[in-house]
């Protein structure tokens, strides 16, 4: 740690809440879930007082924990026992940490703090998430307690980051399409056509595919992040695909015929590829690995772009080809300049 700051008190009114801001050392050797997971085990048991370990957010959401999950009902008694039987079982997953309702309990453990939200009572239920579990996996184990316990007349529904992970997710597609058809007007511009643009397309699900097994294999968190390296991607890994269709159209315009011009552009083209994509990779590699303070962040933004990049690079080279020859049957364009089969 490299300083520690005190308040007292918090804006929305609560003089005996306070605040210890924890500011950690850019060269440290220990990552910020492995640190809080210290705090936990080791601050003081106080009686009367309850702690909470978490991360300081991007956008202030008033104290809101990262897992938070809202129940719903208009029965007060229904509506408390749920809370309070989601707490318990909660409790004892590994991985769940600083469980709260909101309100405080009277001696027979019945929350009497309810809020009300859309005419509707609501109590809610916040956790924070030690270092091996995942936003979408807690998520998940939530749901799947929650439906064990959940009495009729009372439904659930997530909040904190879990329902800013779903909006995320949600305009996610559309966000990808717009990215695509970005690209393809671009390129339609400067081919001049819509065959070539079609066949680099083909080029852009495979780069996905391999992001979404790096991040599989490496165990890394699928969220915000790593939707970002995504977009990225779908820049990177299409240049492979232009620079073959490119030289491919280049050597048939001299007089080559199809097949001859293909076998000839691979490896010509083999050479610059591998290089732009090593470059690429050996630039992402140190955050994918997780070297540097603040690392946990951005390595999953990092494996997503050095997965995606492998797979783009391995596959286009076979898979343009085979989809330059394809539509090329259907759409002959250089009927002067011969054609061959692949």
């Amino acid at each position: 740690m490299e300083t520690v700051f005190t308040t007292v008190g918090s804006r929305e009114g609560e003089p005996n809440k306070g605040t210890l801001y924890v500011k950690l050392k850019d060269d440290r050797n220990i990552k910020t879930g492995e640190l809080q997971d210290q705090f936990r085990s080791s601050l003081p048991k106080l009686s009367g007082v309850t702690t909470s370990i978490e991360d300081i957010q991007f956008v202030d959401t008033g104290g809101q924990k990262p897992l938070q999950v809202a129940l719903r009902g208009n029965d007060l008694q229904a509506l408390s026992k749920a809370a309070k039987a989601i707490k318990q079982r909660l409790q004892k997953i590994p991985g769940f940490a600083d469980v709260t309702i909101t309100g405080e309990t009277n001696s027979q453990g019945t929350v009497f703090q309810i809020e009300r939200l859309n005419n509707q009572r609501v109590a809610y239920i916040g956790a924070n998430l030690g270092q091996n579990l995942s936003l979408g996996d807690a998520t998940d184990k939530v749901v799947a307690e929650a439906k064990k316990v959940l009495p009729s007349g009372v439904s659930l529904d997530l909040g904190g980051d879990s329902a800013r992970l779903g909006e995320v997710f949600g305009s996610f597609g559309t966000t990808l399409a717009l990215s695509a058809l970005c690209i393809m007007v671009v390129l339609i511009l400067l081919f001049k056509s819509w065959v070539d643009p079609v066949v680099i397309a083909f080029s852009l699900p495979l780069a996905l595919v391999g992001a979404m097994l790096a991040l599989l294999v490496t165990n890394s968190d699928f969220g915000m992040i790593s939707l970002i390296g995504f977009v990225f991607l779908l820049g990177l890994t299409n240049k492979n695909a232009i620079l073959i269709v490119d030289y491919i159209n280049q050597l048939r315009k001299s007089g080559l015929e199809r097949t001859e011009a293909i076998l000839k552009a691979g490896p010509v083209r083999l050479r610059p590829i591998m290089m732009t994509t090593a470059a690429t990779i050996l630039g992402m590699l140190p955050i994918a690995l997780g070297l540097g303070a603040g690392s946990e962040l951005r390595s999953p933004m990092a494996v997503a772009i050095a997965g995606g990049l492998v797979t783009s690079t391995i596959l286009s080279l076979i898979v343009v080809p085979v989809v330059y020859a394809i539509l090329d049957d259907w759409f002959p364009r250089f009927q002067n300049k011969g054609r061959g089969e692949i």
